[in-house]
């Protein structure tokens, strides 16, 4: 893509007021924090559970900070944070927000090295467009101190080390990621429908290998038979106390409810047709926005679009194999796929977009028509984040009805029909520019 003097300034200038936004944001957040529960505090409670065995890790909080609810995640992140909990609170949390910064950089560094842009007015371009088109998630996922950019770097590293021929290291980030939250476990299917046996194979043996991360801590201080079967506990504990529930009553009840933001399919059918649900916190109506249906509607419905979601992603991954960049598409949109199916799924879990956007927004700047990006990253901020200024009624109705929902799976259907149609020829030419050019 030409881009020139002045236009790479502009991109440059915006890429450093939007760094120092987030900088002082990152700063003003300590004080927020430590005035506000949030998921960090969890996420510290979780951490100092595991420091002492992980006992009650997905029991119900005792931390006073923590008014946010139990631990929801596998245990290897309380592990990887754990470390945090032993700073003073106020440094542990300046600590994780220097992090969470970090985080983001690497993210976008890692997603535009996988995506085959080497040039750096063009690299500059797309981490412009990222930016852009993650505004939302990125800015959420900082409020929250949440973990979304850590799970999406990790993914984006390992399909980076997959790329290089590196398929210990790509799998076993792969597991990682798949350990801090159980969505990435979909990458086995879609490795395997792209016929990378050897990825999927390493990917499912990492997973295995970090079940035992929890001995860390258990086995110091249960000894060494205790400590096995308080790690074998913890999974116990996870499955009865956080993955059952959800699974069985497809339903985000204690956990957030299907109040807006939440724009899982599952909260989206209950807004509409479940009776009793909060359409959102600023608002006392309650549900159904349209009539109350049968159970299974509003249960199972949004779970069978997933689905849908999912096979044709599949299908993507296995036709579009040969192509890398199509590869990462198939893989992303996967993501989402699952992610839509889960019962909660808020802004900053928009961060998974970065695998999506990511490919199409690179596929348009190497060949210089930026049509289908520029829809795409509009489509993002003007459904998926205009809802964030919920002060604003207007705001705030456009997320109880679902139009981020609407905006995620337009952007699917788009990327998903680019990259189907690709034409070989012209994805051939990028990719061998793309290994010279990475080689």
């Amino acid at each position: 893509m030409q881009i020139s003097k002045l236009s790479d300034r502009v991109t440059f200038s915006a890429l450093a007021l939007w760094g120092l936004m987030l900088v002082v944001f990152t700063l003003w957040l300590q004080g927020w924090w430590a005035d506000n529960s949030l998921d960090i505090d969890v996420y510290w409670e979780a951490g100092q559970r595991m420091l002492h065995g992980g006992a009650k890790l997905y029991a119900e909080p005792e931390d006073p900070a923590n008014n946010v609810g139990i631990f929801i995640y596998p245990p290897l992140f309380a592990v990887l944070f754990s470390p945090i909990t032993l700073l003073p609170r106020w440094l542990g949390y300046a600590l994780w927000g220097t992090i969470e910064l970090a985080l983001i950089a690497f993210g976008f560094r890692t997603t535009r090295r996988l995506c085959g842009i080497t040039d750096p007015k063009q690299a500059r371009f797309f981490y412009l467009l990222m930016t852009v088109g993650l505004l939302g998630a990125i800015w959420t996922n900082l409020q929250e101190g949440q973990v979304n950019m850590l799970v999406v770097s990790l993914l984006a590293a390992g399909l980076w080390q997959l790329e290089q021929k590196r398929d210990v290291r790509g799998g076993l980030l792969l597991a990682v990621a798949t350990h801090l939250k159980i969505i990435p476990i979909v990458l086995l299917p879609l490795l395997i429908a792209q016929k990378r046996f050897k990825a999927a194979g390493l990917m499912a043996g990492g997973i295995v290998l970090l079940w035992f991360a929890p001995l860390l801590f258990s086995v110091p201080n249960y000894g060494v038979v205790d400590g096995f079967k308080a790690n074998t506990q913890l999974s116990v504990d996870y499955v009865e106390n956080v993955a059952s529930p959800r699974m069985s009553k497809q339903s985000a009840y204690s956990l957030g409810g299907s109040r807006a933001p939440n724009n899982s399919l599952s909260a989206v059918m209950r807004r509409w047709f479940s009776e009793g649900s909060s359409l959102s916190l600023n608002r006392d109506d309650r549900s159904p926005l349209w009539f109350e249906a049968p159970e299974f509607v509003y249960k199972w419905t949004g779970l069978a679009v997933a689905a849908l979601l999912g096979g044709l992603a599949m299908l993507l991954a296995w036709y579009r194999r040969e192509q890398p960049r199509a590869r990462t598409a198939a893989i992303g949109l996967g993501l989402l796929s699952a992610a839509l199916a889960n019962v909660l799924f808020w802004p900053h879990h928009l961060c998974l977009e970065l695998l999506v956007i990511g490919p199409l927004a690179a596929a348009g700047i190497q060949r210089d028509c930026m049509r289908w990006p520029f829809v795409a990253i509009l489509t993002l901020v003007a459904l998926c984040y205009v809802p964030l200024l919920d002060r604003f009624a207007p705001c705030d109705w456009m997320a109880v009805v679902g139009t981020p929902t609407l905006g995620v799976l337009l952007v699917w259907a788009g990327v998903f029909v680019y990259f189907l149609r690709e034409r070989p020829d012209e994805a051939a030419g990028e990719e061998s520019a793309q290994t010279l050019n990475t080689g």
